[in-house]
């Protein structure tokens, strides 16, 4: 697969990935996904990368929302990013 960042929007559970070919940023948003669920303050979120399978999972309080993003090869880098809303 050609995707360069995968990410959980913890605000609405939607998703946001690129593959960095695509031209408008609105583009890149597949927010649609599922097992797709919001989160509030005090909830916390997992997130398990399977290299064998490429796959991307998403946890929320112990609990296995689903695979947010699959067809996941190559190297990759994690980031994150925290806001007060």
């Amino acid at each position: 697969g050609k995707v360069h960042l995968c990410q959980y929007y913890c605000i609405t559970g939607s998703r946001l990935w690129t593959d960095f070919e695509r031209e408008r940023r609105d583009e890149m948003n597949d927010s649609q996904w599922a097992g797709m669920e919001e989160c509030q303050a005090g909830d916390t979120i997992g997130m398990l990368m399977n290299l064998v399978e490429g796959t991307l999972t998403v946890y929320k309080d112990n609990r296995r929302l689903g695979v947010m993003k699959a067809g996941l090869s190559g190297p990759y880098c994690w980031y994150v990013s925290l806001i007060n809303c």
